[in-house]
């Protein structure tokens, strides 16, 4: 976690420890519950909640290594105290919402007041509240373990507008927000490189954040990247978290050691039978200085059929699309990591207008036929919280196709 979101993460996590451990005493005295034995379930949730805090101590001093023959034991752990953080905020979540709704209706408290109380339907409504104090945690857990590792292998053609025999049915394989760390191992990296490699893809394109935020995190990922495999290589671009690492610079060395092109306001040309593909990459709007002109300059001198621009965040979209881009490929949100009732209703909607999917502008000056898209993926890996709902990892392969 970064230090900021990490800390306030764990001070609110901390005030729903000390809340749900008044609430548990509370229930325990109004159920009558031998003093003794309600001493010791506090005590247990408190020690609970210190054992939450050991994975991150170990982080903190011995990295993610430590003893090599233990650091899977501390990465799981690790994971499983984010559940328990996560399960114990929302509980704590349910019940002030609940003491909130009793606060906001008056009238209910006058009826406890005045005895008439349907005794059996306060006991459903007790259990509904358990379940629903509950639910947190059964969900943080279910999105943290399953579904963040359940990915998905999509396909998409990309349509372009006077595509030649040559490139039509060229495939791309897309994968971005990587973020190896705690919650993405080189281990479980290696089976996306694995499903990467099975589709057999012309090209690969990377679009950064390959690390979480560790400086020890960088030779682990390339490690496990450099056995990807594309008929015409494989590229890439940096994004935010490689920036907040500082290790943007040591990832574009060790990428290029191991024959991964990274792009930083750069371009080649890669020919293809008679005609080419120009792949540009830009560094990342947030954190870098992206510079599209200086890429396109460097693309000129060896003009291409279609131009393929790598951006960490697809905001470029718009002026790449006026720029003569053909397909613009991003990542960085995450499609939001949680959905919530609606397939589009996710965070990532409130902060973009390019959450994930396809998307088409007019290209240049010509006409909406002849336009520019834009590819977003949802990722593989995680970011802040570990969890994952209506929204698994994706892999994406895309087809270009005369349009």
């Amino acid at each position: 976690m970064n230090t900021l979101p990490g800390f306030l993460f764990l001070l609110v996590s901390l005030l729903a420890q000390i809340f749900m451990c008044s609430e548990l005493k509370r229930y325990l005295q109004k159920r009558a519950v031998d003093a003794g034995v309600g001493e010791k379930l506090i005590r247990f949730s408190a020690v609970l909640f210190i054992l939450s805090l050991l994975p991150l101590l170990w982080r903190a001093y011995l990295g993610w290594q430590g003893d090599r023959s233990l650091a899977w034991l501390m990465r799981e752990s690790f994971l499983l105290s984010h559940v328990w953080w996560m399960g114990l905020v929302g509980c704590a979540m349910v019940l002030l919402g609940c003491a909130l709704f009793r606060w906001l209706v008056p009238f209910a408290t006058h009826r406890a007041r005045t005895g008439d109380v349907d005794l059996g339907r306060r006991d459903f409504l007790y259990k509904g509240v358990g379940l629903a104090a509950a639910a947190p945690l059964v969900i943080s857990g279910y999105g943290a373990l399953i579904e963040r590792r359940r990915y998905e292998l999509e396909h998409f053609p990309i349509k372009v507008s006077g595509l030649s025999s040559s490139l039509s049915q060229l495939t791309i394989a897309h994968l971005t927000d990587i973020h190896v760390g705690p919650f993405m191992p080189p281990e479980e990296l290696a089976l996306y490189v694995d499903a990467v490699n099975g589709l057999r893809p012309d090209l690969i394109a990377l679009t950064g954040d390959f690390v979480t935020g560790g400086d020890d995190e960088a030779s682990p990922c390339v490690a496990t990247l450099a056995k990807l495999k594309a008929r015409y290589g494989v590229f890439a671009c940096l994004g935010n978290h490689d920036s907040f690492a500082g290790v943007a610079d040591e990832l574009a060395y060790l990428l290029g050691k191991n024959g991964i092109s990274t792009l930083r306001n750069d371009a080649t040309t890669i020919q293809i039978h008679d005609t080419g593909i120009e792949i540009l990459g830009i560094e990342d709007l947030g954190t870098g200085r992206p510079d599209l002109r200086r890429a396109l300059r460097t693309a000129e001198k060896h003009p291409g059929e279609v131009k393929v621009l790598l951006s960490h965040r697809p905001e470029i979209f718009p002026v790449a699309a006026r720029q003569g881009i053909d397909l613009v490929l991003s990542g960085h949100y995450h499609g939001g990591q949680v959905k919530l009732l609606s397939d589009r209703l996710s965070i990532a909607r409130f902060l973009t207008p390019y959450a994930e999917g396809l998307y088409r502008l007019p290209r240049g000056t010509e006409t909406e036929k002849k336009g520019a898209n834009l590819f977003v993926s949802r990722g593989v890996g995680v970011s802040g919280l570990p969890i994952r709902l209506n929204c698994p990892p994706q892999i994406a392969h895309l087809t270009l196709r005369k349009a």
